[in-house]
């Protein structure tokens, strides 16, 4: 148990919580499920790619009304508030809406009208299991980390130059056809 909870100035609660209890073990099921059914309509209509794209268009447009219906529209308002900590019912909502969005731009982008191969990122996914270890050993240094204003918009640079730098490591080993597995 969380005795001193980041969701706890929202909620205004002096009682910890427990972030794996059922509630959120049944988010976690639904947020599985959301890239199931992503999934699903990628495979059952990919000889109909303009369905494709039509289907993911829908559900990101219907799980991110209904995200903003539960919440009001509000970040901390609403009957159900977007809360990442607790993997409340609107933030699964509204990131999956995020994701079918993003999803179906990429297919529209690269099988539909093959405008990008999915470089570099088909590179970094070449090698993932040397990216996701190396990123964890060497987190604490430089560039992938550094001292900053904890703010959103420092810490966001952060992530985003580790991320660059880590991509072109992929490109890297990709590059001189060298691929980690196990």
């Amino acid at each position: 148990m969380y005795q001193h909870p980041t969701c706890k100035p929202m909620y205004k609660t002096t009682l910890a919580h427990d972030p794996e209890g059922i509630l959120g073990s049944l988010t976690a099921v639904l947020t599985v499920y959301s890239g199931v059914v992503a999934g699903h309509m990628v495979v059952m209509l990919k000889s109909s790619r303009g369905s494709t794209i039509g289907a993911l268009s829908v559900l990101s447009v219907v799980t991110l009304v209904i995200g903003l219906i539960l919440c009001k529209g509000t970040i901390t308002g609403g009957w159900v508030p977007i809360n990442k900590n607790l993997w409340s019912i609107s933030f699964v909502m509204i990131t999956s809406a995020s994701a079918y969005f993003l999803l179906g731009l990429m297919y529209l982008l690269i099988d539909f009208l093959h405008l990008w191969c999915g470089s570099p990122f088909n590179s970094a996914g070449k090698n993932p299991l040397f990216l996701y270890v190396g990123s964890y050993i060497v987190y604490s240094y430089f560039p992938f980390n550094w001292q900053t204003a904890q703010t959103h918009a420092a810490l966001m640079l952060q992530s985003l130059v580790g991320t660059i730098c880590w991509l072109l490591v992929g490109l890297y080993l990709d590059y001189k056809k060298k691929y980690f597995k196990i």
